[in-house]
């Protein structure tokens, strides 16, 4: 019949994968209708549109998400909605199960965020061929990095810096060569100081996809309390605490994983080197948030 469309099989116009699922249902003038879809304890955001008039509507289809609204957090379930219309500030929303959303839009956005996750997925992925380990480092220290900023409190907005800035930290271990980065024995100092130029350029590939928070969270995760990280040798306050945060992540990772020159420490081992840090390199509550966290899901013992 004239004017009816009817799809079936879970087709789809266009798709888009990174983090996040996008599929382009139906289109018409400038009127958009998209699925969107998450995995469960994921923080993300809606930003301030650059159309005028911009309205985008989300009605949930499934699972269920925790929506910031200024000084207020509001769950939403299955069957409940919301829209917004030419916001001035970024809204935070963060995911509690695995959850599918309808997604109206007045303004066609599809292709401008095919574009932007289009971006970083190529960055991933050029992490995964580059270093396997890189890449599923990656995952575990934002899964770490996330729950580490839940536990302590943090905003959602913080919540969704930190699950980008620790996907993407190492993502400059792209331009390392191979045989440094995956050396069996100990590196020159030479070798040392090239492999600690990769916070520089993962923060220089960052720079212009995501607000410049983003790039200098990932610059800094390296840096230490007492000055001695790197690149700039900030200390204390000087340091976000996303990177702080991400930087007591990252260090338990990789003490407890198998590197080309070592075998993977044990948590309790790994626990016990943070602590012993803590005050000189890692911030206290950071390191107990973690350290909680490991014994909520069995991997450390009370």
């Amino acid at each position: 019949m004239d004017g009816l469309f009817i799809c079936k099989d879970k087709k789809y116009i266009d798709q888009v994968r990174g983090t996040s699922i996008l599929s382009l249902l139906a289109r018409k003038d400038d009127f958009e209708i998209m699925l969107y879809e998450f995995k469960a304890e994921r923080p993300n955001s809606i930003t301030p549109g650059n159309t005028d008039g911009l309205m985008e509507f989300y009605y949930i289809l499934e699972g269920s998400i925790i929506v910031e609204d200024g000084s207020k957090s509001v769950r939403m379930e299955k069957g409940d909605y919301f829209y917004v219309h030419n916001i001035k500030e970024t809204v935070p929303f963060r995911t509690l199960s695995d959850t599918k959303m309808l997604y109206v839009t007045s303004q066609p956005v599809y292709n401008l965020l095919y574009t932007y996750t289009d971006e970083l997925r190529n960055l991933l992925d050029k992490s995964e061929q580059k270093d396997a380990y890189t890449y599923k480092h990656s995952n575990r220290v934002q899964d770490y990095s996330v729950k580490i900023a839940s536990k302590l409190g943090l905003s959602g907005e913080i919540n969704y810096t930190i699950a980008l800035a620790s996907l993407f930290h190492d993502v400059g271990k792209c331009f390392i060569p191979d045989e440094i980065l995956n050396k069996p024995t100990k590196l020159s100092d030479e070798e040392f100081n090239y492999i600690k130029k990769h916070s520089t350029y993962s923060s220089e590939l960052l720079h212009g996809k995501f607000v410049e928070d983003i790039a200098k969270i990932v610059e800094a995760h390296h840096e230490r309390l007492d000055g001695s990280g790197y690149p700039k040798g900030l200390k204390g306050d000087e340091i976000r605490i996303e990177a702080k945060i991400i930087a007591v992540a990252d260090s338990y990772d990789a003490m407890t994983s198998d590197r080309a020159y070592r075998n993977a420490w044990t948590p309790e081992d790994a626990m016990n080197e943070l602590k012993h840090c803590i005050g000189k390199f890692y911030v206290k509550e950071i390191v107990l948030a973690l350290e909680q966290i490991l014994i909520e899901e069995g991997t450390l013992e009370k």
